[in-house]
Parts: C-alpha cells; structure tokens; sequence
C-alpha cells in the first residue's frame, strides 16, 4: 500500500512539473543577451578605466570603489563614502 501511495505520488509529481515550470514563461522581466564585442581592445580599455583610481579627484576611488561588480554593482552602505572618506548623501545605484 505505501509504495503504490508513493509510486502515485511520484506519477503525479511528474504530471504537474512541467506545468509549474511554464508559469515562469509568464515571466515579464527576461534574461539581456549578452553584447555582441566588436572591438576586444576597447573592452579591455573600459576594463582599466573602470578599475582605475587615478581618475578620481583624490586618486584613490575608482568606479568600481561605489559599483562594486562583484555585488553587483552597488556598494552595499546605506549612503556612499566618497572623496577624503565623507559620507555622501545617497547610496550608489
């Protein structure tokens, strides 16, 4: 009796899992393709500008100091610090 009720069940897991993964179809917010790179020299120029702090009024914050990539593009404080340590009114988007 309890393998019948666990084989149903099963049977019936199987039934309705692909109509629990259609609902995400419906989905409004879709994955960007990844950009199409013409030019390798100019992402790796991007790279370095992006990631250099001499281009900071005090040559010590770069872009990436605010929009930290590695999550995911914010700094994660409720308010930045910005130049000579002061804290700024908004937090980095």
């Amino acid at each position: 009796m309890k393998t019948t009720l666990f084989a149903l069940s099963v049977i019936a897991g199987m039934a309705i899992a692909p109509a629990l993964a259609a609902e995400d179809s419906d989905e409004p917010i879709q994955p960007i393709e990844a950009a199409k790179v013409s030019n390798q020299a100019m992402v790796e120029l991007g790279k370095k500008l992006y990631f250099d702090p001499r281009l900071s009024k005090s040559g010590f914050i770069s872009c990436n100091s605010c929009h930290n990539l590695s999550m995911g593009g914010t700094d994660n404080l409720k308010t930045s610090i910005g130049h000579n340590w002061q804290q700024g009114p908004i937090n980095s988007p």
